[in-house]
């Protein structure tokens, strides 16, 4: 048995990324060691909550508090109760996921046995974890961060980069769904995007999502659809064969 901290346990709809609008039951892992200058999760970044929100009944977002570190059964047993007839798949997101380590594996493993896939949501700053969990998983969701991001010192981001781009080439090696997120910024550049998209099509046919970021925390306004498009073109003639601009759907409707 395999304790670790979850942030919460609930079952509403992907409001991100290719799979938007499916349903799922969503295990957010606590703790992120990046600082995203947009993150809406903050309160999730924190690695040994004391307690963790838990729905009471699919869908109602009503909660209930229960003690945390929680063990991966327990984890697993309410999986299996706020799991629905409707689930596509649950997903393992944040916080940051592959911060939880073998809690994570063993979670992953669980829904496995279950018959339940499984959607990885993750920034992909762990190679070493990716590598325990790639064979549990069906769906990876990569989120490649930006210097403009500062999810990181700007000194450290190459680093983080590569990182990602390591934990993207074993996923697709691995045959999991794997897509990529960029989340755009008023100042994101096309250069930016150039270079980055350069390297994930030497990676393969990677779909790409380009997200407007969701005004939170540092950033105060979202880019324009203008600077959207620019940035879609760029992608392509950096060689990404799949684009699409989705914003978060689950903020425009009010679910969690």
């Amino acid at each position: 048995m395999v304790d670790g901290f979850v942030g919460q346990i609930f079952n509403s709809i992907q409001g991100e990324g290719l799979y938007v609008g499916r349903r799922q039951v969503f295990v957010r892992f606590a703790g992120c060691a990046l600082d995203c200058n947009y993150c809406d999760s903050e309160s999730f970044r924190e690695f040994r909550p004391p307690k963790c929100e838990v729905e009471t009944r699919p869908g109602s977002m009503k909660v209930k508090l229960v003690k945390n570190p929680m063990s991966h059964e327990l984890v697993l047993r309410h999986i299996g109760r706020l799991a629905t007839p409707d689930i596509h798949s649950v997903s393992l997101t944040g916080g940051e996921p592959l911060g939880a380590g073998e809690f994570l594996v063993e979670i992953a493993k669980g829904c496995q046995r279950s018959g339940l896939a499984t959607y990885l949501e993750s920034n992909g700053a762990s190679l070493e974890t990716m590598k325990k969990v790639v064979d549990y998983l069906d769906i990876a969701a990569m989120d490649i961060k930006l210097p403009e991001h500062r999810a990181v010192p700007v000194e450290s981001w190459p680093r983080l980069l590569e990182e990602e781009l390591s934990c993207i080439e074993l996923s697709l090696k691995k045959g999991v769904r794997t897509f990529v997120k960029i989340v755009v910024l008023p100042t994101t550049h096309e250069k930016t995007i150039l270079a980055i998209c350069r390297r994930l099509a030497e990676l393969g046919d990677v779909p790409l999502v380009l997200q407007p970021v969701f005004p939170a925390r540092k950033v105060k306004r979202s880019p324009t659809m203008a600077q959207m498009y620019r940035l879609s073109r760029a992608a392509a003639r950096a060689g990404v064969k799949e684009i699409a601009i989705i914003p978060q759907v689950h903020k425009l409707i009010g679910v969690l």
